[in-house]
């Protein structure tokens, strides 16, 4: 199993926190003092950001199957961005322990597609 690294503050509910791609969970600093006043945070470092090693393959499915062990046993799930992608994941593969789900800037495919138009074209998401 991999390690990754996980701040956990305050009290009530579990509240899994889950970042965005190049970001770490610093990024949660402006509400995490507030949050941690209602619920038990959970602040992820996703593999190969922030204090967490980097992870091979890094596909977003394996990348669910490690927040997978770490998760609560029921817990809410909130996710910005890649981590909203992994927390959607998340709630259909583990419908019993993810309860609820807050995504914040968060679409379900990244890449435009015949049947999605909202992604980015194929040419600038391979130069991330």
């Amino acid at each position: 199993m991999m390690h990754l690294h996980v701040e956990s503050i305050g009290s009530g509910p579990d509240l899994v926190l889950l970042h965005g791609w190049a970001m770490h969970s610093g990024i949660w600093s402006g509400v995490r003092d507030q949050l941690s006043q209602q619920f038990c945070l959970h602040l992820v470092d996703l593999p190969g950001h922030g204090l967490s090693p980097a992870c091979e393959p890094g596909t977003l499915n394996h990348l669910v199957e490690i927040i997978t062990d770490i998760l609560p046993e029921r817990c809410m799930v909130g996710g910005w961005s890649l981590g909203g992608q992994i927390a959607m994941e998340l709630a259909l593969r583990e419908p019993e322990c993810v309860q609820k789900l807050v995504l914040i800037s968060t679409t379900p495919c990244f890449a435009k597609r015949d049947n999605w138009e909202w992604g980015m074209e194929h040419k600038l998401l391979q130069l991330f």
